[in-house]
């Protein structure tokens, strides 16, 4: 598994209003009726092949193994890294694994197994019908990334388009496709844009250091950069967050962060990003940063996702270790941070919503 930082990718977000502090675990209903509630995906440990899916519902009750239970004690595979949605089926990554299991996104059952046109998969997104998949290639050649092209519906490939180094998080919007590229085991600071039409790179756009997730608000896109560590050969780097013409695609504003930031989400108008344990936030309108948190995760030994949603404020902390049991943090911004707390499978990093 190629990863120089670990993406920190966690994101949840929604209702649980009538969710008590007190978790309840239950085992999955016979029917695995999972329609009502969101999924944690827990990218297990490294080589150690015990990557899995938690349920939690509205109620509170959580489920964990869910692939597993659906589908008579089979594993999920080694190191998962992102889930997504497409029609009726939900797509889980399994990066050291080299596959994608695809699901019927309610019950969890397998419908197939992706496991040809990837090397290194990292993260998966759709446009029209089309699925795109970020691959680091071979972790000594830097020269041999790309995303692979596969019809969601058949799942067969299409297509392979070669791009630079380290390519991760997507993002369509206006038939194109947005990637970041954090770098792999090297560094980047790149975003790629694809026309979806055509599957050909439209342009480059340079932003910051490593730059890690984006949003689209107000007729822009938002890129986070975390920016270089310390041990980086030209020296360490603040990060940045940038502001790009969506018709242009060329840089408008870009705004300096003190430290590395990470997790830029959107939360109905209003932008999230977070600094270590510090969550912070922004309008879009805005000329200036906040130099100011306005909540510290003080509960999250390793913050390895976040996600803002209806006033909710969704945090999945890993252990300091990154073994043993991971936990789902959950603000109330309406009551004081009022927090409540789930136990999750090992090293969760990310939370999806159907």
């Amino acid at each position: 598994m190629k990863i120089k930082f670990l993406p920190v990718l966690l994101v949840l977000g929604a209702f649980l209003a009538s969710c008590s502090s007190e978790e309840i675990i239950k085992e999955p209903a016979p029917d695995g009726a999972y329609a009502d509630g969101f999924f944690v995906l827990n990218e297990g440990n490294f080589l150690s092949g015990n990557a899995s899916v938690s349920f939690i519902e509205n109620s509170g009750e959580v489920s964990h193994s869910i692939f597993k239970n659906a589908n008579s004690g089979a594993d999920l595979g080694d190191t998962a890294t992102d889930l997504q949605f497409y029609e009726d089926y939900a797509f889980i990554v399994v990066n050291v694994s080299n596959k994608i299991e695809v699901v019927d996104r309610y019950t969890f059952e397998s419908v197939a197994t992706i496991d040809n046109g990837l090397a290194n998969p990292r993260k998966i997104s759709f446009s029209n019908g089309t699925a795109y998949v970020t691959n680091w290639g071979d972790a000594s050649d830097p020269g041999d990334d790309f995303i692979t092209v596969f019809d969601a519906e058949t799942f067969q490939q299409s297509q392979i388009v070669p791009v630079a180094e380290g390519p991760e998080n997507m993002l369509v919007e206006n038939s194109r496709l947005f990637i970041v590229h954090l770098g792999g085991w090297g560094f980047n600071n790149i975003i790629t844009v694809i026309n979806t039409a055509t599957n050909e790179l439209e342009k480059t756009i340079e932003v910051g250091d490593l730059p890690n997730s984006m949003v689209v608000e107000n007729g822009f896109l938002w890129v986070v950069s975390s920016g270089l560590p310390f041990y980086a050969e030209g020296g360490e780097t603040n990060g940045k967050i940038s502001k790009i013409n969506l018709t242009s695609l060329e840089v408008a504003t870009e705004f300096e962060v003190q430290g590395h930031p990470s997790y830029l989400v959107n939360g109905g108008g209003i932008l999230y990003y977070t600094v270590d344990n510090s969550v912070f936030s922004f309008s879009p309108a805005g000329e200036s940063l906040s130099e100011t948190p306005f909540l510290e995760l003080e509960e999250v030994s390793v913050l390895y996702g976040f996600s803002v949603k209806d006033n909710l404020i969704y945090a999945t902390s890993a252990n300091a270790d990154f073994t043993g049991d991971g936990k789902l943090l959950i603000y109330n911004s309406l009551k004081n941070f009022e927090l409540q707390t789930f136990t999750t499978g090992i090293n969760p990093n990310g939370i999806f919503f159907q």
